[in-house]
């Protein structure tokens, strides 16, 4: 449950261990964490400020394949940084305390952690930037495509050949924005970062 993600800690896999039980997207994660990039933005965000993320995640999960990689490069990079991960449908208990907006229980969940324990922030599924040019995304496409069977439908009610269409663009619009979406996704944890970092100073003065 929220605010008790500490105590999930040390029952939580290493990267490492996660990446060898990994059977969907394994190749994608090995990539992705290579080809992030940790530069002086980054090392002025995190380095030397002990930080934990613990991550809900799925192998199956797109999201997760994109937004993983560079959590766990970052634990590489900078010895303040640690990451740990979980299953998220092995503990629903921990994952029904973070969700979107709208309720919908995404992933993946990263939840900040200072050095002793006390949760700081948390991120679910992606960015907000992300999501905005995810959705324009879908909407040029569908302009461009409109000869396709239910283009313009949900995800679940359009024509299977559609589908394949739709999903296959968006995989290529992810690679694309690989290195901006990391750079936002990094921008956002600093933020959550700075932000505790403020908070405790002023209970402490």
């Amino acid at each position: 449950m929220a605010g008790e993600a500490a105590n999930y800690w040390d029952s939580a896999m290493d990267a490492e261990t996660y990446l060898k039980q990994m059977t969907q997207r394994r190749e994608q994660f090995d990539q992705r964490i290579a080809a992030t990039v940790i530069g002086e933005a980054e090392e002025e965000a995190f380095f030397g400020r002990p930080l934990r993320i613990l991550a809900l995640t799925e192998d199956f999960c797109g999201d997760s394949a994109q937004f993983i990689p560079p959590v766990i490069r970052l634990s590489q990079e900078l010895d303040s940084v640690e990451v740990r991960l979980l299953l998220r449908d092995a503990h629903r208990d921990l994952a029904a305390g973070y969700v979107r907006k709208d309720g919908y229980q995404a992933i993946p969940v990263l939840i900040l952690l200072a050095e002793n324990g006390n949760e700081i922030g948390y991120l679910v599924e992606r960015p907000a930037r992300v999501n905005e040019a995810l959705a324009a995304e879908t909407r040029r496409f569908a302009r461009e495509n409109s000869h396709l069977d239910g283009v313009n439908r949900t995800y679940d009610k359009m024509a299977p050949e559609t589908r394949t269409a739709v999903r296959e663009n968006a995989e290529r619009f992810r690679d694309a924005n690989q290195q901006e979406w990391t750079r936002w996704l990094f921008e956002d944890l600093a933020v959550i970062v700075a932000q505790s970092e403020v908070a405790n100073a002023a209970v402490a003065g």
